[in-house]
C-alpha cells in the first residue's frame, strides 16, 4: 500500500485523513461540519455529534476554518476553540461562538468536535524543520503541563525547546518523550510526502502520545538538505572537540561553554553576530583586553588566551577560562584547579543557572555574606584549610581594589580616549573623501579604543559587578531597604536617566550631538545610530519638561556605623564613606566607560561603510568583513575592491552556514551538534514593581510608548526606550547586573530580563502581559 500522499486540508480534514494511517499516536475521534451545513442542518448534526459514545463527557469545541493551517498561514490561535462542553444546549452554544469568532462569515468553514483530553502529563508544537532557517531538525517545543494549549495558548512558564538532526543516526533523542515525537514527525512527512510540517501533540495519562493537529509549516527560508546539514554539523562536532583542549593557563579538566556567562556574547553581539560584529567584539574585548583588565586588578593571568570561541559562527564564551580568570592570583594552583572543576560541575548539573555564573556559580569577591557563600564549598570537599586560603586571597584582593587606586586611575584612562577619535597616521591616498580605504588608520583607532576605552571599561565592570554585590549584600544584611537600594541608584546620574532627562531639556540637535552615536547594536554596522535615524528612536513632540534629577542617596549616621561594623567583621581596611563612594564610583564608571567608547566604536563602524560605499560595497556587504581585513586595506582602490569581494563572499558563505546551525546555550560535549534540549531559564525580576500592559516587540516594529518594551538583548544601545514611556522591559538575554537591568533599576521600571528564547518568543506573541517583579510572576494576558 503506498502511504504517501495525504493531503492535508483544514485542521478536520487533516486528522479525519490521517487518523486511520498514523502509527506513532492516536488521533481523538472527531466531528465536523461546514457553517453552511449548521445554518441548514443544526438540529441532525447534533443528534450525530452526541450520538457519539465519547460524547457522552466533556468536549472541546475547535475552530477549522478554510484560512487556518494552509501553506501561506497558520492563523495559530486566531479563532476560538471552547473546552469543557456538556450536552446539547451548551454544545449547540460553543458551535455558535466559534463560527462567530471567524473573521467572515464563508459557508465552507468548519468547526470540530472532540472528545476533551483532561490529565495530559505534557503537550507542545513539533516542526520537521527549523522554522527560521529551514534546516532540517526535528524541533519540539513544550511543556509538561495537564493543558493542551499550555504552549500554543502562552499559558506555561515551563517552557522546554529541544533540537535533533533526526536523519542522522548519531544523532539520538535526549527523552523518550522526544523519541516518539520525532518518531511521529518522520512518520507524518512519509504520510504527506510534505519535508516541512508542524504538529500539535500532547501526552494522556498512559503516556500515549496523542496527535492534536498536523499543518504545513509556513517557511520562508531555502530548504537545507540532510547531506549539506550534516557537512556542516560535523564541522561543528569537531570544532567542539577541539575546543575542549585548554591553554596551559587554563585551569579544569573538561570544557563548557555557554552564549551568556561573563562577556556574554548572547547580549552583546546576539546568537549569530555577522563577521565585523564578531570580530569587533574579539577585538575589543574577548582576544586579549578582558585578562588584561581582570589580571590587573589581581585575578589570574589568563592574558593571551581567547575567552571567546565561536562553532560555524556561533559565539560562546569558554567558561573554564572565565573560571579560571576569577580566581586571585595567590591562591595556590592545585586548590585553584579544584575549584574550577567543581564550578563547572556545579553549572553543568545546573544549566539553567548559565546567565549567572558569576553570582551563583563562581565566588570572585568579598562581600559581607561571602562566608555563607564559601561555607557551601564544605559539602563539595573544600576543607575548612581550602575555604579560608580562598577567603583570605577574595578579602585582600577587595580591600586592595576599594582601597586603592587602580579604579580611579581606570577612570581617568577613559578621559584619554579622546586620542582614539582621531587615527593617529594616515596611508598615502587615504584621505577622507578620496577612493582609498584607510586601512591602518581604523587600525590605529581600535587600538586606541581598546586601550583608552574598552579596557579601563572591562576593569571597571569587574569593580561595578563587585560593586552591585557589595550594595546587595547590603540589603540582605538589614543596612539598606530595597527601596533605599534603588534610591542609591538612581541618585547615581547614570546615562539612561541623564538621556531621560536631557530628552525633555535640550533641543534637538543639541540632544544628537550628545547621544548620537549610540546605537542599539553597538557592534552591529547595520544597526542605525540615534542621530541616522531619530524619528524611529524619539517621538520630539510628546516630550515632556517635568523630568527632575532624582536626589543623591544620603546614608543616615546609624547606618554607616552599621557599615563600618561590618566593615570591621570582615576584616576591611576601608571605611563606609569609602566603600559607598567605591560602590557609587564604579557602577557609574561602568556605564559611563560603555558610552564613551561606543562613540569611538560607533565613528569607526561608520568610517568602515564610509570606505565600502567609496568602494562600491554597501553597509550589508561590509558587514560580513573583518576587521582584520579591513586593516590590511591600502591606498589601492582596485586592490581593496579584490579584497574586499573576497572576504565578502567568504563571510556570506560562512554566515550562510551558520544560520543553518542551532546548539544549546550551554555545550558541554561534540554531541551536543547533533541533539539537545535547551535548559529552562531562571529570569531576573528588576524592580519590586508591577505593570499590566500591551506588548511592544521593540525589533519588529512596533511603537513603544505605554507598552512592555520586548528586545531580545540588554544592550544599552536600547537606552532610547525609556525616552519613549515605556511601562516595563523583557529582554531574551541578559543578567540581574545588564546594563539595561541597571537602567531599569534606576528608572523604577518593572522589567524581566534573559527570560531565554523559549518564553521570549512566547511573550512576544502575546496580547499584553501583567510583570509582578516583586513576585517574581509573569502572566499572560489572552
Amino acid at each position: 500500500m503506498n502511504r504517501v500522499g495525504v493531503c492535508l486540508g483544514t485542521k478536520a480534514e487533516s486528522l479525519a485523513r490521517l487518523a486511520p494511517l498514523v502509527t506513532t499516536a492516536r488521533v481523538l475521534p472527531l466531528s465536523y461540519f461546514t457553517l453552511h451545513e449548521w445554518r441548514t442542518s443544526r438540529e441532525r448534526l447534533l443528534d450525530e455529534a452526541l450520538r457519539q459514545e465519547w460524547a457522552a463527557g466533556t468536549l472541546i469545541v475547535r475552530s477549522s476554518a478554510v484560512t487556518e493551517d494552509t501553506a501561506t498561514g497558520s492563523q495559530a490561535g486566531r479563532f476560538r476553540s471552547l473546552t469543557g462542553r456538556r450536552g446539547r444546549a451548551e454544545l449547540a452554544a460553543a458551535v455558535d461562538d466559534v463560527f462567530a469568532s471567524y473573521d467572515q462569515q464563508r459557508p465552507d468553514d468548519q468547526v470540530l468536535i472532540q472528545p476533551e483530553l483532561t490529565g495530559s502529563r505534557a503537550s507542545g508544537v513539533a516542526c520537521s524543520c527549523d522554522p527560521s532557517s529551514g534546516a532540517p531538525y526535528a524541533v519540539v517545543n513544550w511543556s509538561e503541563d495537564d493543558r493542551t494549549d499550555a504552549v500554543t495558548g502562552g499559558r506555561s512558564a515551563s517552557l522546554r525547546i529541544s533540537y535533533g538532526a533526526a536523519y542522522d543516526r548519531s544523532a539520538t533523542a535526549p527523552a523518550p518523550l522526544l523519541a516518539g515525537v520525532w518518531q511521529l514527525l518522520a512518520e507524518i512527512t512519509e504520510l504527506t510526502g510534505q519535508s516541512r510540517v508542524e504538529i500539535e501533540f500532547a501526552v494522556d495519562a498512559e503516556d500515549e502520545l496523542v496527535l492534536l493537529q498536523a499543518r504545513p509549516l509556513v517557511c520562508a527560508a531555502t530548504p537545507v538538505t540532510p547531506a549539506a546539514h550534516r557537512t556542516v554539523l560535523t564541522k561543528v562536532a569537531e570544532r567542539i572537540a577541539d575546543a575542549r583542549h585548554a591553554a596551559p593557563a587554563v585551569l579544569g579538566g573538561r570544557g563548557v561553554f555557554g552564549v551568556m556567562p561573563d562577556w556574554n556574547p548572547a547580549e552583546m553581539i546576539g546568537l549569530r553576530p555577522r563577521p565585523l560584529a564578531l570580530s569587533l567584539y574579539r577585538r575589543l574585548i574577548t582576544d586579549e583586553v578582558w585578562a588584561r583588565a581582570r589580571h590587573r586588578y589581581g585575578y589570574r593571568d589568563l592574558r593571551g588566551v581567547p575567552l571567546l570561541v565561536d562553532f560555524a559562527g556561533l559565539a560562546y564564551i569558554d567558561v573554564r577560562a572565565s573560571a579560571t580568570s576569577f580566581i586571585p592570583r595567590d591562591v595556590p594552583t592545585d586548590l585553584a584547579g579544584r575549584l574550577v572543576d567543581h564550578w563547572l560541575e556545579r553549572l553543568v548539573a545546573s544549566p539553567h543557572l548559565h546567565d549567572k555564573v558569576e553570582s551563583r556559580i563562581v565566588v570572585s569577591a568579598h562581600a559581607f555574606r561571602t562566608r555563607e557563600r564559601l561555607a557551601e564549598l564544605a559539602d563539595a570537599g573544600f576543607g575548612a584549610e581550602d575555604r579560608a586560603t580562598l577567603r583570605t586571597s577574595l578579602r585582600r584582593l577587595t580591600n586592595r581594589l576599594v582601597s586603592g587606586r587602580l579604579w580611579e586611575e581606570d577612570l581617568a584612562r577613559l578621559r584619554r580616549l579622546d586620542s582614539a577619535r582621531v587615527p593617529a597616521t594616515h596611508a598615502p591616498g587615504c584621505a577622507a573623501g578620496q577612493p582609498g580605504c584607510c586601512g591602518p588608520a581604523m587600525a590605529s583607532r581600535l587600538t586606541g579604543c581598546a586601550e583608552f576605552g574598552t579596557e579601563p571599561f572591562a576593569a571597571l565592570a569587574r569593580a561595578a559587578f563587585i560593586s552591585t554585590e557589595l550594595l546587595d549584600d547590603l540589603v540582605a544584611e538589614g543596612v539598606l531597604s530595597p527601596a533605599e537600594k534603588v534610591a542609591f541608584i538612581g541618585g547615581l546620574g547614570l546615562v539612561a536617566g541623564e538621556l531621560q532627562r536631557d530628552f525633555t531639556a535640550l533641543d534637538r540637535q543639541p540632544f544628537l550631538k550628545k547621544y548620537g552615536h549610540l546605537r542599539p547594536g553597538t557592534y552591529d554596522i547595520l544597526s542605525p545610530r540615534y542621530d541616522e535615524a531619530p524619528e524611529r528612536y524619539f517621538d520630539w513632540s510628546s516630550r515632556r519638561r517635568d523630568s527632575d534629577r532624582p536626589p543623591v542617596f544620603e546614608p543616615s549616621a546609624v547606618q554607616l556605623r552599621r557599615i563600618d561594623r561590618l566593615i570591621t567583621r570582615e576584616g576591611f581596611t576601608f571605611d563606609a564613606r569609602r566603600l559607598l563612594h567605591f560602590i557609587g564610583a564604579a557602577i557609574r564608571g561602568r556605564e559611563n566607560g560603555k558610552f564613551d567608547f561606543t562613540s569611538v566604536l560607533s565613528d569607526t563602524l561608520v568610517e568602515i561603510r564610509q570606505c565600502g560605499e567609496r568602494l562600491g560595497f554597501t553597509a550589508d556587504d561590509m558587514s560580513y568583513v573583518d576587521c582584520a581585513t579591513i586593516g590590511t586595506l591600502t591606498g589601492d582602490p582596485a586592490k581593496n575592491r579584490r579584497v574586499l569581494r573576497e572576504a565578502v563572499d567568504r563571510g556570506r558563505e560562512a554566515y550562510a552556514d551558520s544560520r543553518t546551525v542551532c546548539l544549546p546555550p550551554l555545550v558541554t560535549s561534540e554531541h551536543d551538534a547533533w541533539s539537545f534540549v535547551s535548559p529552562q531559564a531562571q529570569p531576573n525580576f528588576v524592580t519590586h514593581g508591577r505593570v499590566l500592559a500591551h506588548v511592544a516587540d521593540i525589533d519588529a516594529g512596533n511603537p513603544p510608548q505605554g507598552a512592555i518594551a520586548l528586545i531580545a538583548s540588554a544592550d544599552p544601545g536600547y537606552d532610547w526606550l525609556f525616552a519613549r514611556g515605556i511601562r516595563g522591559l523583557v529582554t531574551a538575554f541578559g543578567g540581574a547586573n545588564s546594563h539595561m537591568a541597571i537602567r531599569a533599576l534606576e528608572l523604577g521600571i518593572p522589567a524581566v530580563v534573559g527570560v531565554g528564547e523559549a518564553l521570549f518568543r512566547q511573550w512576544s506573541h502575546a496580547r499584553a502581559l501583567d510583570i509582578d517583579a516583586a513576585g517574581g510572576m509573569v502572566a499572560v494576558l489572552p
